[in-house]
């Protein structure tokens, strides 16, 4: 079997599907958040200064006023995470990227484990933090990999095609 190797434009689909689907659980969870605030607070916002001062953990009034101001953020910096790690440990692909039929494998075709899931995740933050430059490889390399598919050792494929005879 011949082994296409995914390309710039599925890649991109991919990562921008991953994207709406994490705003859309982050922007859920900023809801919930709001919802909680309302019921438990009975505010519509929550305001830490106007948040009583008690210290004793049982208190949940207490604990939901100090601690809803930091549920974006915290999803904001967690879920992609917890999303991308944990699906391309588990199935080598991320919602996005089952949908463009395209799967991440190690560069001998192994599974993906968690510290090669981190350090290509750590190489996509280097292509993003280098403006882009870091995805160009891409367009060149004969097996279509990136800074961050070279630091970590890994190989984005085609998923879906069907076995040659």
């Amino acid at each position: 079997m011949t082994t296409r190797y995914g390309g710039i434009v599925s890649r991109t689909l991919a990562l921008l599907t991953d994207a709406v689907l994490l705003a859309f659980l982050i922007a859920g969870t900023a809801w919930m958040a709001q919802v909680l605030a309302q019921q438990v607070l009975r505010a519509s916002f929550v305001d830490v200064s106007r948040c009583s001062q008690f210290t004793d953990w049982w208190r949940l009034r207490t604990l939901v006023c100090h601690g809803l101001p930091l549920v974006l953020p915290l999803a904001s910096f967690s879920y992609p995470l917890i999303y991308r790690l944990g699906l391309w440990t588990v199935s080598g692909k991320t919602a996005g990227m089952a949908l463009f039929g395209l799967k991440l494998l190690r560069t001998d075709g192994g599974r993906v484990n968690f510290g090669t899931a981190v350090l290509r995740l750590v190489g996509d933050l280097l292509c993003v933090f280098s403006f882009g430059m870091g995805f160009l490889p891409i367009l060149a390399s004969a097996r279509r990999q990136g800074l961050n598919d070279r630091l970590a050792r890994t190989v984005v494929v085609y998923d879906w095609l069907p076995e040659e005879p």
